[in-house]
């Protein structure tokens, strides 16, 4: 949906680019991304214009912010007039202080002297524009009349990105490389050879050419031989002591494998795949938490971040999940300070957008985010909210029936409690997952949680990670100790886990960390998240049923493999024992292990320290009593940084 067509409720200005000619973009028709470019504005007279009008200069989102210090910005008249910033980061106001006659001039210079690299680190889909509004003394909206489009492209190449299925189910699959520059852009200009290694347990093609930085090698990838049985668990038990070195299972070596491309220095390593007698359905990767100028407080349109999603990491399903409640936000330009919820015709093309970019490999799913806050509360129902914090949510809709989902403005008197998302929500199918639990500003008050309709938990996303309060991983900038994931298993919540992004770039999973963007959100601090899915088909409802049955799992963005076993249980479900139970777990990452721990209840009573990048364990639990119910779940990091977490498995002793 393009909101910027005459659409005066909700932005400052209105498109009348016919009105007015003499206006001169000395820009590029293509601007390379992290590149230190000027740009000129010159606006020549063709009528005249009485003092006190405005004239407002904008940049791209994502481009270094407007600074009218050292030279970095300025504008020079021939008529008298003073120079004015705003709170959008992206604009700058020369008022006149007299007659603008025809023939006179004003110029606008941004990094003329190219001291800085204005042009962002995003690559995007569609394009990025420069433009000039002006405002008359007496008119309420500023009149667009000029309007500069220009691309967006990468650098060149720093490392290639490889997906292959992490599932084998018996039969040949396909090979998926793309060209990454190191800002995680897809380099379109990448046409070259790579060769490709893996491990020895599988067959594969020895090379392959990239043409516009992608290739598709179909059916090319399989296992050499029949898939070995499992170790035996006595084995398994006796080898994997605590931190002392032992042998690496035979079977993890032969039934989970992973290819590495090169050309020259540049390098890639795919994601595991694995084949395992117990998996029969598929493992598919995407975001569900993506923010885009287009509906909400993002940068970036929604082709962008589905664009980025299926076409530059591979996702296999993303949603846009912005705010239902659209707000200003200084990055972007021209907002209005208003309560401007999403009406049908907003949500409808949305799901328009969804339909044109799901095909049989990528599943676009409709979604908003519920962002719950306090003084929502105060200022709807004029009273206090009895809650510490109110949670903010992202809804998941299958699409074939997203069109008649409730639209609950959180803002308003009937729909700012979480209690009445529910009652809203009660009949539908939808999935309910609440992000950053532990924030003290936008956490979750699970005491008010309906534990029937929300059985999967963000643990992770670019804030950091809300599992536990106490030596958290990647903490959040404000943290409350009622809010964690731990703090919910323990109090009876049964959660599945995913990572998201909560992106703001349109670049959903973008595989390096994005702290050097322009007009960076300060909270989003780290590498966006990523959910792993288990599910028979790849389309939205069999997504969103998995979600609810806790078939998932959570990444800080490596899709690494992460199992967790208890006799035929897997995670996710519940499963009664008569005896100790013991878990076995295996992992094998994309880059070095340096431990997997094994957690209950939420503390760790087995820890593993592999010497690679797999390991496969059993540990067996002889402090369960009758009667006792618990909950494991495996956590497991890399020595780059990156972790992931299992769904736990709950445990009940008879």
């Amino acid at each position: 949906m393009d909101q910027t067509k005459d659409n005066i409720e909700y932005l400052d200005y209105r498109m009348r680019l016919d009105d007015v000619n003499g206006i001169t973009f000395d820009i590029d028709e293509k601007i390379v991304v992290n590149s230190k470019t000027p740009i000129k504005i010159i606006f020549k007279a063709e009528k005249e214009y009485p003092s006190r009008t405005l004239f407002r200069f904008v940049i791209p989102y994502g481009w270094e912010p407007i600074n009218l210090k050292n030279e970095f910005c300025s504008i020079d008249s021939s008529v008298k007039g003073k120079i004015k910033a705003t709170k959008f980061l992206l604009m700058v106001v020369y008022i006149l202080h007299e007659p603008m006659s025809i023939g006179d001039t004003i110029e606008f210079n941004y990094n003329k002297l190219k001291k800085v690299n204005t042009a962002g680190d995003v690559a995007y889909f569609d394009k990025v524009y420069f433009a000039l509004d002006v405002k008359l003394p007496k008119e309420k909206v500023f009149n667009r009349i000029g309007l500069k489009r220009i691309s967006m492209i990468s650098e060149k190449t720093s490392f290639f990105l490889i997906k292959i299925p992490t599932i084998y189910l018996g039969k040949p699959t396909d090979v998926e490389i793309v060209a990454l520059d190191k800002f995680g852009n897809r380099d379109y200009h990448f046409n070259g050879e790579v060769e490709i290694q893996g491990d020895s347990c599988l067959e594969f093609p020895n090379k392959a050419t990239l043409r516009n930085g992608y290739v598709l090698i179909e059916q090319a990838l399989k296992f050499k031989e029949e898939i070995q049985p499992n170790s035996k668990i006595s084995r398994l038990l006796r080898y994997n002591m605590g931190f002392t070195l032992y042998p690496v299972s035979s079977e993890i070596l032969s039934n989970i494998g992973k290819l590495y491309v090169s050309n020259r220095k540049l390098t890639g390593t795919s994601n595991p795949i694995v084949w395992d007698e117990d998996i029969s359905s598929q493992v598919y990767w995407g975001d569900i938490h993506i923010h885009t100028r287009e509906f909400s407080d993002g940068m970036g349109t929604g082709a962008d971040a589905f664009n980025y999603a299926k076409n530059v990491v591979l996702h296999d399903f993303a949603a846009l999940g912005d705010h239902l409640n659209q707000r200003s936000n200084t990055f972007m330009e021209g907002r209005k300070e208003i309560s401007y919820p999403y009406n049908k015709t907003i949500w409808e093309s949305l799901i328009d957008l969804c339909h044109e970019w799901t095909d049989k490999k990528f599943t676009a799913i409709p979604a908003y985010e519920w962002s719950g806050r306090n003084y929502y509360v105060t200022n709807a129902t004029k009273t206090k909210s009895p809650y510490e914090s109110i949670s903010d949510k992202v809804m998941l809709f299958p699409l074939e029936s997203a069109k008649d989902a409730p639209l609950v403005d959180y803002s308003s008197k009937e729909g700012c409690f979480q209690h009445q998302l529910y009652d809203a929500l009660k009949d539908e199918v939808c999935a309910i997952i609440s992000h950053t639990p532990i924030s003290y500003v936008m956490g979750t008050s699970w005491t008010e949680v309906n534990d029937n309709m929300e059985n999967v938990v963000e643990i992770y996303s670019s804030h950091g990670s809300s599992e536990s309060m106490k030596g958290n991983y990647r903490p959040l900038v404000n943290n409350k100790e009622k809010g964690s994931v731990i703090w919910a298993l323990n109090n009876g919540f049964r959660l599945g886990f995913i990572g998201g992004g909560d992106d703001h770039y349109s670049h959903p999973g973008c595989p390096v960390r994005q702290y050097k963007m322009k007009n960076l959100v300060p909270i989003l601090r780290y590498k966006p998240g990523i959910a792993a899915i288990f599910s028979d088909q790849l389309d939205s409802k069999n997504l969103i049923q998995s979600l609810n049955q806790r078939k998932c799992y959570a990444t800080t963005g490596e899709r690494m493999w992460l199992k967790i076993k208890i006799d035929s249980a897997l995670m996710g479900q519940t499963i009664e024992v008569h005896k100790s139970p013991v878990i076995i777990v295996t992992v094998c990452g994309t880059n070095k292990l340096e431990s997997v721990e094994l957690l209950k209840n939420g503390n760790v009573v087995a820890i593993r320290v592999p010497t690679k990048d797999r390991v496969k364990f059993a540990f067996e639990d002889t402090d369960l009593k009758k009667s006792d119910i618990a909950y494991f779940y495996a956590r497991a990091t890399q020595f780059d940084g990156e972790r992931g977490w299992t769904s736990p498995i709950w445990v009940t002793c008879n």
